[in-house]
């Protein structure tokens, strides 16, 4: 079996595999795993990363356990942790670290056969009732191909991205020398883009050269003041298409909002498992329920108001701060109650806390063209609100636009001013932190592109199917690969990134949001019984 990608998606499958299979039927299966990354952690959870970097979701929802190992990552521990608020968002580098320790534990003390292969996959061809996986190093045959690309084997690059801009990955993740030598202490740096890979490159770009943060005094807001280096750039300005800000991580909510919430799962679960679901139908449970959220926590709104909130990716209330980082601050204030609530806030809770049935019930959903683009531009707009910074990192942004180091401008042409002008300037740095959509292709199908070889080939060769209007492959419940024809492409599967669109949220590390990988455990389970039961015979 080839497993393509040897990120967490890969390592949950496998730890799942061996739990399930006997000690005889694990040794009969050979897993070859290829990413030129360390296994486990893959590229982006990789050891290496500057501590700086850290999680964007509380630490609990991560979980490797198995027979092998019964620790998830907060029983795992997380040493030097600096607070408790820090601590809750630590550090990927030692995500990187559990997860690459269960899967040396797998290779060293589980039935199953192991190797890890530092290879990219260039092609993967079927050759009669097996396939053959290309690399630089040649080709080898497999019974079993896994497709587990995650963000891409080597990382995805912008297409339009000019020769001089340094690609975001090369200075946060992968900390390239030769970029990092790119941007010199007081530097002018211009950042394409302005979400969670930007702020990633600024936290690099300023606590990672030496600057630090201490608490406002009295300040009730939890702000922060930023006390430079001197190492880091003279000015940051990101760059973003609407300009504006993504609203901060709700903070944690009472018992009683959550059972109003209880009240909409339910809706949506009966919506989902109704004979003729319709995507009208579950927007106005989502308005319902944001509705009540609003007035049970006296956030004034309508429902017009509201879905108006959805359309445009701003409410009139976040109007009235032109502003980015105006707007902001005043979302960490209504975090804290400090004033009113927002609607960026109530839909940031509809959406977070009912996302997990969404998954479910929109899992390969038949969608029309139009019920498609509305989705897709309602759900831009709301996973802006919803899955924004932990406010740790919010507020360490603001701290540095207080200090005069970091802006954000929207790139349009009505939006130049004189110090827009100044970050044309020849000595500007760019750096592209727009990072490749989720799925196989550079946008929606028919008009993207495949994104690298191994799917171009897999696409003309008809071995996969891409769905009008989506940017992932579809597959069935069990992972199960659709050919262009419409079948089961049995013996080639993907899990994660890959299938995005057809399935919904892979960019998490949320074991039990998706169940795909535990049915094709139980395919691949079934089948070395099976091979197992007629050795024996």
């Amino acid at each position: 079996m080839a497993m393509v990608g040897g990120g967490p998606k890969c390592l949950f499958a496998l730890l799942e595999l061996n739990d399930v299979l006997s000690d005889n039927e694990g040794q009969t299966v050979q897993v070859d795993v290829y990413d030129p990354f360390p296994p486990g952690a893959g590229r982006v959870w990789n050891t290496m990363q500057p501590k700086e970097l850290r999680l964007n979701v509380n630490s609990r929802i991560i979980d490797a356990s198995s027979s092998l190992c019964e620790k998830t990552f907060d029983q795992y521990g997380q040493p030097h942790a600096s607070d408790k608020i820090q601590d809750v968002f630590a550090p990927r580098a030692e995500v990187g670290a559990y997860l690459s320790e269960q899967f040396e534990l797998l290779t060293k003390h589980g039935e199953l056969s192991v190797s890890h292969r530092p290879l990219v996959v260039q092609r993967v061809q079927r050759q009669g009732e097996q396939w053959a996986v290309s690399t630089t190093s040649g080709a080898e045959l497999y019974d079993e191909v896994v497709l587990a690309t995650g963000h891409g084997l080597a990382g995805y690059k912008n297409e339009e991205q000019p020769v001089s801009t340094i690609p975001a990955a090369a200075l946060s993740v992968e900390q390239a020398p030769e970029a990092i030598a790119q941007v010199p202490a007081g530097s002018r740096v211009k950042i394409r883009g302005a979400a969670l890979t930007a702020y990633d490159v600024v936290m690099v770009l300023t606590e990672g050269r030496g600057g630090r943060w201490e608490p406002v005094a009295d300040d009730a807001g939890g702000a922060l003041r930023y006390l430079p280096s001197g190492n880091e750039p003279a000015l940051i300005t990101m760059v973003s298409r609407q300009g504006i800000a993504m609203t901060p991580k709700p903070r944690d909510i009472g018992e009683d909002l959550h059972s109003v919430l209880g009240i909409y799962q339910t809706q949506l679960r009966a919506w989902a498992g109704s004979s003729t679901p319709n995507t009208r139908k579950m927007w106005s449970i989502l308005l319902d329920c944001a509705k009540h959220i609003a007035d049970f926590s006296g956030v004034p709104a309508t429902k017009e108001s509201l879905w108006d909130t959805v359309c445009t990716g701003r409410s009139a209330q976040f109007s009235e701060y032109e502003r980015p980082f105006e707007q902001l601050r005043y979302s960490l204030e209504a975090n804290r109650g400090l004033v009113s609530g927002t609607h960026e806030w109530v839909w940031a809770v509809t959406w977070s806390k009912l996302y997990s049935e969404l998954v479910r019930a929109l899992s390969r959903y038949n969608w029309s063209h139009t019920e498609r683009g509305e989705f897709n531009l309602a759900a831009s707009n709301l996973e802006r609100m919803a899955f924004g910074p932990p406010e740790p990192t919010a507020q360490k942004l603001l701290a540095l636009h207080d200090a005069g180091i970091l802006r954000h401008q929207q790139s349009v042409a009505s939006t130049a001013s004189t110090d827009q002008g100044e970050d044309q300037r020849t000595d500007t740095v760019e750096i592209d932190s727009v990072t490749a959509a989720a799925g196989v292709l550079t946008a929606a199908a028919p008009h993207g592109k495949p994104a690298n070889s191994l799917i171009d080939g897999l696409l003309v060769a008809g071995e996969i199917m891409i769905r009008s209007g989506e940017r992932g492959l579809l597959t069935d419940t069990d992972g199960t690969c659709i050919d262009s024809q419409g079948q089961r492409n049995e013996s080639l599967s993907a899990l994660g990134r890959p299938t995005e669109d057809p399935t919904l949220g892979h960019d998490t590390l949320n074991r039990t949001l998706h169940t795909e990988y535990r049915e094709w455990v139980k395919r691949i389970a079934t089948q070395v019984t099976v091979q197992s039961q007629k050795v024996a015979y």
